[in-house]
C-alpha cells in the first residue's frame, strides 16, 4: 500500500553549481533542481530572487551549470551555505571562460556547460530561468572511447524528496551497451 506525502519525490538529481559575473567576480550557487529539455539543448533551473548569483545572470544574460564530483562535496557546502555578498567564492576554485565570456566555468568540475538566458519566469519569490546550452565541457579522465561515462563523473546526487542528504551515483545496471 501507497502512502501519500506532500513532498515531490523526482529525486535524486544531481547537484549543480550555477555559475555567473557578479561585479566582475565568478560566483557560484548551489542548485538541486535542475533539468535539460528539448534533447539537451536547453537547461531550466529556479533560484530564488534574492541570491547574490542572480544579479549577474539578469546583468549579463548568462551562467553556467558546472556538475561537482564527490570530491567537490566541501567546496559545495560552502557555496550552499554561503552568499557570495560576504565571502569570495571564486577563490575556492579555478576558473575558466569558454565561447561566451561572461559565464565563468569550474575547472575541477567534470562538467561545465555555458549557457545564454532565453527567458525569466516570474514565479513570486524565485525565478525560473531557462538557459540555451551554448557549449558543453568534459574532463577527458571522464570519456570512455570518446562517450561521457558518468560514473567517472562521479556527480553528487541530492534526494530532493526524503531525506534531503547527498548521495554518489550506484553501479550501472542492466546489460552494458557497446559505445557507439
Amino acid at each position: 500500500m501507497k502512502r501519500a506525502l506532500d513532498s515531490n519525490l523526482l529525486s535524486p538529481l544531481p547537484i549543480v553549481l550555477i555559475g555567473s559575473l557578479v561585479d566582475d567576480r565568478p560566483n557560484f550557487l548551489v542548485i538541486g533542481y535542475s533539468a535539460p529539455f528539448d534533447f539537451g539543448k536547453h537547461l531550466f533551473f529556479s533560484i530564488y530572487k534574492k541570491r547574490y548569483t542572480l544579479k549577474g545572470i539578469l546583468e549579463h544574460k548568462t551562467f553556467s551549470v558546472n556538475i561537482p564530483s564527490v570530491e567537490l562535496v566541501d567546496k559545495v557546502e560552502i557555496c550552499g551555505s554561503k552568499s557570495g555578498r560576504d565571502i569570495d567564492k571564486s577563490q575556492l576554485f579555478e576558473i575558466f571562460y569558454g565561447k561566451l565570456k561572461t559565464a565563468p566555468l569550474i575547472e575541477e568540475c567534470p562538467i561545465s556547460i555555458e549557457c545564454e538566458v532565453v527567458e525569466m519566469l516570474d514565479y513570486g519569490h524565485n525565478y525560473g530561468v531557462i538557459g540555451k546550452v551554448v557549449k558543453s565541457y568534459v574532463d577527458q579522465s571522464c570519456l570512455v572511447e570518446d562517450k561521457l561515462d558518468m560514473r567517472l563523473v562521479k556527480p553528487i546526487l541530492w534526494a530532493t524528496g526524503g531525506d534531503f542528504n547527498y548521495y554518489h551515483l550506484g553501479e550501472r545496471i542492466g546489460a552494458e551497451k557497446p559505445y557507439k
